[in-house]
């Protein structure tokens, strides 16, 4: 069952296309992790889903509603945290969390004790006295009291030092991971993402370019590293154009390949006295050679 579905999904800022004809689909329970350029269209989307833009073709839906027909119920199961979110700086802690409690039906006192004591926040403090990163811990403790059923976050780490980083990823990795809940977050920490995500999808100039399981996407891209002796000649010769984040050295490649038959690919490629080694790519190793790849192309088609 599908938590968060997206079908066609376009959208223009004057001259500026930020989405076109974006498919989505994050099943019940994904942890999904949505990595992209800037400007490739992350926040607009989230703000579509979320019901705080309406998309000016295609459909948004969360849990089988209409992203442009949530009601203020519906809103109670969804939890959305962006970066640089405002909170009333006037407040204590415990006073906002004294404020948003009557407003969900299932807010729960005891999870948001635990995430108070997991995050170290005071709730006797103002909510201005804090930290960035502790603003940031309060909003996704006032964000997860209430138990939502899914919850989009937009950039929550940026700007973040590792130790806080980490306390937030953990945070929100054992609450979410315990209680089942869907999350969508898109981000620019891949390492944090990686520790994340059950799911991950590539969104680049409006389009959805890969949207898979993180297993299936680490058997299908590799990085292979060859050495080539010199009786083997030019290493311009064995370059294929399907490979992604090529490097030369002195008799040496690198590259990424998303070939299924990468084995049966590379014997034909290379003469038998060339040490060819293959290991499963990284998340940033995958990210980088996806966004360079679309970089040469939108580079190529402005030419």
């Amino acid at each position: 069952m599908s938590a968060i579905e997206a079908g066609q999904v376009s959208y223009r800022y004057g001259g500026v296309t930020a989405l076109r004809g974006l498919d989505l689909d994050v099943p019940e329970g994904a942890l999904y992790a949505m990595l992209g350029p800037n400007g490739s269209g992350k926040t607009t989307l989230l703000q579509i889903l979320i019901g705080l833009r309406r998309a000016q073709a295609g459909n948004a839906s969360i849990l089988g509603i209409d992203s442009a027909k949530l009601s203020a119920q519906d809103r109670t199961r969804i939890a959305y945290v962006a970066e640089g979110q405002s909170l009333p700086g006037w407040m204590r802690l415990e006073e906002l969390e004294a404020y948003l409690a009557p407003m969900y039906p299932t807010w729960d006192k005891e999870l948001a004790r635990q995430l108070r004591e997991r995050f170290r926040l005071d709730p006797k403090r103002k909510i201005s006295a804090f930290s960035r990163g502790g603003q940031m811990k309060a909003a996704l403790l006032c964000a997860l009291a209430p138990r939502p059923s899914v919850i989009l976050m937009d950039e929550p780490f940026t700007g973040m030092d590792a130790l806080v980083k980490d306390e937030l990823v953990r945070g929100l990795l054992a609450t979410a991971g315990s209680e089942g809940w869907t999350v969508l977050l898109c981000s620019h920490d891949i390492g944090e993402l990686e520790l994340l995500a059950d799911w991950v999808g590539f969104l680049d100039d409006g389009v959805m370019r890969v949207s898979e399981p993180m297993d299936i996407l680490y058997q299908r891209f590799k990085r292979v590293e060859v050495t080539l002796s010199p009786s083997d000649g030019s290493l311009e010769q064995y370059i294929r154009g399907d490979w992604l984040s090529v490097d030369r050295g002195v008799g040496r490649l690198s590259f990424l390949t998303s070939r299924a038959d990468v084995d049966a690919e590379l014997a034909r490629q290379f003469p038998p006295t060339a040490t060819i080694e293959v290991r499963d790519a990284s998340l940033r190793e995958i990210f980088v050679g996806l966004a360079r790849e679309s970089e040469l192309a939108q580079r190529g088609r402005a030419a």
